[in-house]
């Protein structure tokens, strides 16, 4: 009977698509994590071929697997030699899928030998996406972008709730422009106000700088307009604008340009070329697609020709095929396909109404929704707005001083008639980019194709020709107009940081009404992740800012005694470092304490789990060493919220001193006892210090991450965890590689399974579980039928969960299980990533597999001569478990046959 189906389903699918079928084409597709690594090692083969993709992200294969292809080239390529292919392919058409070299499919009389061996290896290299040419340097000024970025997503679950999850979201943007605005200011602050005002003003500082030579005022007591043209304070900061202006072009091209290249990727459900909302159409998928009214149409039910659910849940017999499946009954810690996408009663999944950022409701997770991966409208939207706003504050910054020398009493009549409607037109085309900011959040519930064009040019160009009005303005004669002091407008950074402060009290409030509504006990800081992290954004803001601004004012005024120097809130803020650093300090030692309790304890366990054994006190150590250190990642919750709190009231006392004193730390407590003065000048030399430090560490990491590729894959780590998300909250973030990532990894899945009818294994580790979780949810139901889900090394719960629990938490992780017809997850307790997925328990299989022993032998043995290694987060395929665990799932899958084909004029 079972030949007779195969053959059955082998003549189906050859009706459908125009080939033969090979019943048993079985495939593992392997994501790699954090830090990338190449294909070669992947495999575990020098020979390695791209399969399709391009020099970006690719799936590569061992060349044996390849097989016959029509191009020699394309086979002769390695991962070595990207000039080896020919370029990218169309979406779902992949190098060399035509009839009789189809890479997609192995060959007929390589069938046997595959299944002898297991499944056929496929790797996914996505590395590049954060650590490739040289430009990724510049990313680390984008690190508070991408810090309020992540905010976005950090917030609790709302079931119920969609106004309060629009405003968490509308307070995010408007944090995220304030950041924007402060980078612009802290240019402002160091060209403007610096070098254009202070330094050129003064001509002793300008004999320091020869460079200022053509900028130095006349002598005193010479006649006016003795100076040079640009001596004028007007023209000087109209010159001096160049710079800020020049960075918020250049943020909106390396926005733009990576806009171009991730966001515009579209996901698998935009291919039938229609705004869809329904992910299981599939663009130039053979056979019947469908029918969405259909509840069970798509999908492996009781009534379809695919499989029978019930030899599924059984697994194999014992003459199954899988190695290593044993008797295969269902039992526990055995997996079936059921009850999800490929079970009885699966059905399409609808996106969920509720409008823009609504929670995704019965369901759990809005990862699954058609438009989650395609967020190029909302990123042309706030590119438009947030470059607006850098024009505008520059704009401001040189139109402000001239107009309020216009405003003296006896001032110049016609500028002063000129300048009140420049400022109310500045105003109020600010006040219309916080209304776009404002006005709408991100549409996942469809395929939002349309990019407001009219809006996203007349924003920018707008603000761009009122700087240049208020360049014009400035630059006009003024005869007996001096720079002395600081540029007028210092108050706007204590103005800037009192709204940042207020705004996150405010989604504080919202984040804390929003987790009442679903506690969840494992969530991080009890759902106030999301508003501590936008803080440490503000504050990382601030004091990039005034690092900046110390800095370039210790180079131009060496002896601090002839420029004013930066606004004093500048300078609180560096004192409040010093402080900030011995909290932590102290917070360490404890943890420290902690740490060497729990490896104490720990020590008993291990020498209990190797009963027999001669014990090594020093392995004994190291293993339990190994586990304590991992468990520091549990704490993560505890140092932020102490970070946060330190930072909330150190940030609120600078911010009292600076307005209420106007003057420094150390003049603050000029008259005050002698220990507060000691106090408050230490804070203030080594705030200084550590901040010069940071700053030029800063500029030697870019410098060394621009030149090196080593140096650029260790920063690239820290983009693999803060780029997962789409950039819903600030555009100049560094881009979303799981926009491109996760249609990537759907369409190979979609088109192979298709062309193949086969089984295939998705193997994620590290953050590539993420990304192998996040494609599944955007496979129609059915491909998911045939898919597999293996994660190890998994932060999926133990940290996803917990900090983004909106997308990841209790009910997401439940509705990933009950989507994918199989997944098992491989972890360590020396692994300080990965972790169990603690999916809520019901009557279908557990996901989590007992915790791998590590090492894999505690002492020396027959199989292990010499002392294996602690592995911790690496080299998870190297352990028995793994293989068989791949084995049992795939032995779980039923090739089975595509839903039959719709009747015509249905």
């Amino acid at each position: 009977m079972e030949r007779a189906r195969l053959r059955r389903a082998g003549r189906y699918e050859e009706r459908v698509t125009g080939r033969p079928t090979e019943p048993g084409a079985d495939l593992e597709l392997l994501v790699h994590g954090v830090g990338g690594t190449t294909p070669e090692k992947m495999l575990g083969d020098p020979r390695t071929v791209r399969v399709t993709g391009d020099d970006t992200a690719a799936v590569f294969r061992r060349a044996e697997d390849a097989g016959p292809a029509p191009d020699a080239g394309a086979e002769s390529g390695s991962a070595r030699d990207p000039g080896s292919d020919p370029g990218r392919t169309e979406p779902g058409r992949d190098r060399g899928e035509e009839p009789g070299g189809d890479l997609g499919r192995p060959p007929v009389a390589d069938l046997g030998k595959e299944r002898g061996r297991g499944p056929v290896r496929e790797a996914y290299v996505w590395c590049n996406l954060t650590s490739g040419d040289g430009s990724r340097a510049l990313w680390l000024l984008l690190l508070p972008f991408m810090v309020v970025n992540l905010a976005h997503w950090m917030r609790p679950a709302g079931p119920g709730r969609p106004r309060t999850v629009r405003l968490y979201g509308l307070l995010v943007r408007l944090l995220a422009l304030t950041l924007t605005v402060l980078l612009a200011a802290a240019a402002c602050e160091v060209a403007l106000d610096l070098v254009a005002w202070q330094c050129a003003g003064s001509r002793a500082c300008v004999r320091r700088h020869s460079w200022l030579g053509f900028l130095s005022p006349a002598a005193p007591g010479a006649p006016a307009g003795s100076g040079g043209w640009w001596s004028a304070p007007g023209r000087r900061l109209a010159l001096a604008a160049v710079l800020p202006a020049a960075l918020t072009g250049l943020l909106w091209y390396l926005s733009h340009r990576t806009w171009n290249a991730y966001e515009s990727q579209r996901p698998l459900s935009a291919a039938t070329g229609t705004d869809t909302e329904d992910p299981g159409a599939v663009a130039g998928a053979e056979g019947p697609q469908p029918d969405n009214d259909d509840p069970g149409a798509g999908a492996r039910g009781p009534g379809s020709p695919a499989c029978d659910p019930e030899s599924c849940a059984r697994g194999p017999g014992p003459g199954g095929d899988a190695p290593g499946a044993g008797g295969g009954g269902a039992g526990p810690g055995s997996h079936r396909c059921g009850a999800g996408a490929g079970g009885p009663g699966a059905g399409p999944r609808h996106p969920v109404p509720g409008g823009d950022e609504a929670e995704s409701g019965a369901h759990g997770s809005a990862l699954i929704r058609p438009g989650f991966w395609y967020g190029r409208r909302l990123v042309a939207r706030l590119r438009a707005a947030h470059t607006a706003a850098g024009l505008l504050t520059v704009a401001a910054a040189v139109a402000t001083p001239a107009a309020r020398f216009d405003h003296r009493p006896g001032g110049p009549a016609a500028l002063e008639a000129l300048g009140r409607p420049l400022v109310a037109a500045l105003f109020v085309w600010a006040v219309a980019v916080v209304g776009v900011v404002c006005r709408r959040g991100r549409s996942e519930n469809r395929l939002d194709r349309r990019l407001d064009r009219r809006l996203v040019r007349s924003l920018p160009l707008v603000a761009l020709v009122l700087l240049l009005l208020s360049v014009v303005y400035a630059g006009w004669s003024r005869p007996g107009w001096r720079s002395t002091g600081r540029l007028p407008g210092d108050p706007a950074f204590g103005a800037l940081m009192l709204v940042q402060g207020l705004l996150v009290v405010a989604l504080g409030a919202v984040a804390r009404d929003l987790y009442r509504r679903r506690p969840d006990p494992r969530a991080g800081m009890r759902g106030l992740g999301g508003p501590a992290v936008t803080l440490l954004a503000c504050a990382l803001g601030g004091v990039m800012s005034g690092g900046i601004a110390q800095r370039v004012a210790d180079w131009l005024d060496g002896t601090r005694a002839l420029l004013a120097g930066p606004p004093v809130l500048l300078t609180w803020q560096a004192s409040a470092i010093p402080p900030t650093f011995a909290v932590l300090s102290v917070l360490a030692v404890l943890l420290a304490l902690r740490t060497a309790r729990l490896a104490r304890a720990e020590r008993d366990r291990v020498r209990h789990e190797h009963p027999g054994e001669p014990e090594d006190p020093s392995r004994t150590r190291a293993i339990a060493h190994a586990r304590a250190m991992a468990a520091l990642t549990d704490r993560v919750p505890l140092v932020v919220t102490v970070l946060t709190v330190t930072t909330l009231l150190l940030g609120t006392g600078a911010l009292i001193g600076a307005l209420a004193t106007g003057k420094t730390p150390d003049g603050a407590a000029h008259r005050t006892h002698h220990v507060v003065r000691a106090v408050a000048e230490t804070s203030q030399a080594l705030g200084s210090w550590l901040v010069g430090l940071g700053f030029l560490l800063f500029v030697t990491w870019g410098r060394r991450a621009y030149k090196d590729a080593s140096a650029r894959r260790t920063i690239g780590i820290l983009w693999d965890v803060g780029t997962f998300w789409p950039r819903a909250a600030h555009p100049f973030a560094p881009p979303c590689y799981a926009e491109r990532a996760v249609p990537d990894l759907t369409w190979r899945m979609a088109t192979w399974t298709r062309r193949t009818g086969g089984r295939l294994v998705l193997s994620g580790h590290s953050q590539g579980s993420v990304l192998a979780a996040a494609a599944a949810w955007q496979l129609p139901p059915s491909v998911r039928g045939r898919v597999a889900l293996l994660t190890y090394g998994s932060p999926l719960e133990r940290l996803y969960g917990r900090w983004f629990p909106a997308h990841f938490g209790p009910p997401a992780l439940a509705a990933l299980h009950h989507d994918i017809a199989c997944w098992r997850n491989l972890y360590r307790r020396t692994d300080p990533i990965g972790g169990p997925v603690r999916v809520p328990g019901d009557a279908t299989p557990e996901v989590d597999h007992e915790p791998l022993p590590d090492p894999r032998a505690y002492g020396r043995t027959a199989d292990h001569p010499l002392p294996a290694p602690i592995l911790g987060h690496s080299d998870y395929q190297s352990d028995p478990a793994f293989t068989r665990e791949r084995a049992l799932l795939l032995a779980r899958l039923c090739p089975g046959l595509p839903g039959q084909r719709p009747e015509q004029g249905t």
